[in-house]
């Protein structure tokens, strides 16, 4: 292989708007920027990153039944090369029982529309062996699971790195810790995204220390500034209406949205403010989160904003940015909030937050919704770093400095790969 230019292929289930997604496009988008390609492999081509495919890589699809076709139209409009290859499906359910014989017990990809993730592997296998990229990457548990069986399959032609982007022990189900126990040890790198994920990954997983490496994920500082200067038709994002409180993400428990709802009512008694969650939130989770806020007299001063693949226009007309979670990886709003200046108030959840912030912003306990509002109260006051020293700080966490670390890593494994 030439040093020169490098062939990745990293793998994604679907493109739904979660921060692991973000990150993979972060991460291809620069690889192609220094001349090397880079391309997504998605067997059902579905989600909600629909423009943020960097141009100049290239999708690989199944050509399966339930392709989102509004999807597939919206990504070649924007100039993708997206390729379709056909899965036998003799040959799946032949891998199929060949993995399910050895790695018994693997759980469903859930949303899926896939029993298991033995037939996604024979298409990985496939991708690999036809299109021979010199390394995969995969993220998230399905897809990390799927790429250790596709090289198996392959004989362990292509080396794979699988990464972890949430602490272990409280996001990995029992089913899946244990799938990882038997699957990451035949990885042939094991990526964290922030030292308390890779102690998480060391602890539940009992990888030895030199297996995990932690790369901090890529953050293009400079597009996010200029995707921040879009428009925003919202009227609470307008000059002379109170500060928004914004929080960014999607419904799940260890987001604890209810904790935030309960901290905005406390601090609204203080500070004139509002909130705002964009994020995929369904109508009876919204309508739970109204409900609470109606209880502590702050209803009308609660809004939801859907799911936007620009959220940084939002976050650069915040008065800050809040993130109640229970647990977390590496939070990537705080560093896109952080490389847009504006300030942020975020619980201790293990883990990362701390990494990111330390003095550079409020870490109130996981669950004090008084802490959270106490913390809200004083930053909307002025007690914050400047968005000079906000985004000096998110420089540290650059889109360069992760991908010299993954091309690093990626030269060590392919010399060690060599025949």
């Amino acid at each position: 292989m030439s040093s020169d230019k490098l062939h990745v292929g990293f793998l994604l289930t679907g493109l739904d708007g979660g921060g692991a997604e973000r990150v993979v496009l972060n991460l291809a988008a620069a690889l192609v920027a220094r001349g090397h390609r880079a391309d997504l492999v998605i067997p059902r081509l579905a989600g909600d990153y629909r423009t943020a495919i960097p141009l100049g890589t290239r999708v690989y699809r199944a050509r399966l039944p339930g392709t989102d076709r509004k999807f597939l139209r919206a990504v070649q409009r924007a100039g993708v090369d997206v390729e379709a290859m056909t899965v036998n499906p003799v040959w799946a359910a032949r891998t199929w029982l060949v993995l399910a014989r050895r790695y018994p017990g693997i759980p469903v990809l859930r949303g899926s529309g896939m029993r298991s993730i033995y037939p996604y592997a024979h298409f990985l296998a496939r991708y690999a062996r036809e299109v021979r990229p010199h390394v995969l990457v995969s993220a998230l548990p399905g897809p990390n699971a799927i790429a250790v069986c596709a090289a198996e399959l392959t004989d362990r032609a292509v080396p794979v790195v699988v990464t972890v982007h949430t602490n272990v022990a409280a996001g990995y189900t029992p089913e899946w810790l244990a799938a990882s126990r038997t699957l990451y040890p035949l990885a042939d790198a094991v990526v964290a995204v922030s030292r308390g994920v890779a102690e998480s990954v060391r602890r539940s997983l009992g990888l030895d220390a030199d297996r995990v490496r932690t790369i901090y994920i890529p953050i293009p500082a400079g597009s996010i500034r200029r995707l921040a200067q879009a428009e925003v038709t919202h009227p609470w994002f307008t000059d002379g209406e109170p500060p928004v409180i914004l929080s960014v993400g999607r419904e799940a428990p260890m987001k604890d949205y209810p904790t935030l709802v309960e901290a905005f009512g406390l601090a609204r008694r203080e500070v004139d403010s509002r909130l705002v969650i964009l994020g995929k939130l369904s109508a009876p989770y919204r309508a739970r989160l109204r409900s609470l806020a109606r209880g502590h007299g702050v209803e009308g001063d609660l809004g939801f904003v859907d799911f936007d693949e620009n959220p940084y226009r939002y976050m650069q007309r915040a008065g800050l940015l809040a993130l109640s979670s229970r647990w977390e990886g590496l939070p990537t709003v705080i560093l896109e909030a952080l490389a847009c200046g504006t300030p942020v108030v975020s619980t201790d959840a293990p883990y990362g937050p701390r990494e990111i912030l330390g003095e550079w912003g409020d870490l109130p306990p996981v669950g004090d919704a008084p802490a959270l509002a106490r913390a809200l109260v004083a930053t909307l006051r002025g007690e914050r770093p400047t968005e000079e020293a906000l985004r000096a700080r998110a420089a540290d966490f650059s889109e360069e400095k992760a991908t010299d670390a993954y091309l690093e890593l990626f030269e060590k494994l392919l010399k060690a790969h060599a025949p």
